[in-house]
């Protein structure tokens, strides 16, 4: 298990926040709000991370980039 880093706090807390799912750059964008330097590399590692652990899910739309949500939503 990775350990629980300033940035995987806000992106988990950004999730619980916005109910709906999320591309890269908007988790980015919220996620400055509480550390003003993350970059879209760590969301992108994060993402992954959360994701392989079973925290997230990707939602795929034709056409479109790939975007996240908690998972177990219906």
């Amino acid at each position: 298990m990775e350990r629980d880093t300033e940035q995987r706090r806000a992106i988990r807390r950004i999730f619980g926040e916005i109910d709906r799912p999320l591309t890269p750059t908007e988790v980015l964008e919220a996620a400055r709000t509480y550390v003003a330097s993350m970059g879209l590399a760590t969301v992108y590692r994060n993402l992954k991370l959360l994701k392989d652990e079973g925290w997230l899910s990707s939602v795929e739309l034709p056409g479109e980039p790939d975007r996240y949500e908690r998972s177990g939503k219906g």
